[in-house]
């Protein structure tokens, strides 16, 4: 079985989660510790969960001398130094799960976070005492689509991929076969989106798309959603090419092209995994209140 990959955020979550469960004297790693290492973790929807969390963080500590520590599972899992409890273990292997339908590879904090909330029900105790805290909010925050800008006028965003895969902008006589692809691989909604990029009077088609030995692996596109100008996405990389370089050769051809015609900001519309744009090309969180 191929080995779990986990984002940068969550390996400072599991060592957070560590800290806490032995700050607080479990013997086994609780869903608490957890979800408070995940808010330690200060870092883009996770310095939002944090924030969310500060002004409930005395209740928040208390709750580990009210409820009693989970009993531990026997089996360890990777990365953990000590046992997980039954209730955090259904946490973790329910963010995997989320992981896999989302057709993701690494483990990010937002599967962590979604699968929290979907077992905290079978923890009364635990989620009477968290009433207080904004869930909905954090929810919003951490497990859901974002928007982020990224500044395109700092950099040259020309990059070579390896010579085994081929990026460039799409012709249209392209359009059938790039359709048909999208649809099979990320469903009718992508496809229908891409189809106003081949309906419009503009000469330049703003869509990229990347080849292995002449047969599609990825796609990014701008200015697309909608029609409005500016924005990037939707783009996608087949699993099995992802981790070589391909999805950032999309991307950087894509806000090259950007940077061509004029644009000072890219927004990186219902943006994921977070983590790989804002190493990628920096790109910054748009403020949930602001984020509609």
């Amino acid at each position: 079985m191929k080995e779990l990959q986990y984002t940068h955020k969550v390996n400072k979550l599991i060592q957070n989660a560590h800290m806490i469960a032995e700050r607080n004297h479990h013997a086994s790693i609780q869903s608490m510790d957890l979800y408070l290492g995940a808010a330690h973790v200060k870092e883009g929807t996770l310095r939002e969960m944090y924030h969310l969390l500060e002004p409930y963080m005395e209740q928040i500590e208390n709750i580990f001398k009210i409820i009693p520590s989970k009993p531990s599972d026997t089996e360890r899992m990777d990365r953990f130094s000590i046992p997980l409890s039954t209730h955090a273990r259904k946490v973790w292997n329910t963010s995997i799960e989320v992981m896999k339908r989302y057709n993701q590879t690494f483990l990010n904090e937002g599967h962590i976070i979604k699968a929290f909330y979907a077992h905290l029900p079978e923890h009364p105790q635990l989620q009477k005492e968290l009433n207080a805290i904004p869930h909905e909010k954090i929810i919003r925050s951490v497990t859901t689509a974002r928007n982020l800008t990224v500044y395109l006028l700092n950099k040259d965003w020309r990059y070579e991929v390896d010579p085994e895969f081929q990026i460039r902008p799409v012709q249209a006589e392209d359009e059938k076969e790039l359709l048909v692809w999208v649809e099979e691989h990320f469903g009718g909604s992508w496809s229908k989106t891409l189809l106003q990029a081949f309906q419009s009077s503009e000469e330049f088609i703003p869509i990229i798309k990347a080849e292995e030995k002449g047969e599609l692996i990825g796609f990014a596109a701008f200015d697309v959603y909608k029609n409005k100008k500016g924005i990037y996405g939707p783009m996608g990389v087949l699993p099995v090419t992802r981790h070589k370089g391909v999805g950032k050769g999309l991307l950087y051809h894509a806000l090259q092209c950007m940077q061509e015609k004029g644009y000072m900001y890219a927004v990186l519309k219902e943006a994921g995994p977070i983590e790989f744009y804002e190493k990628k090309c920096n790109a910054k969180l748009i403020p949930v209140e602001n984020d509609e």
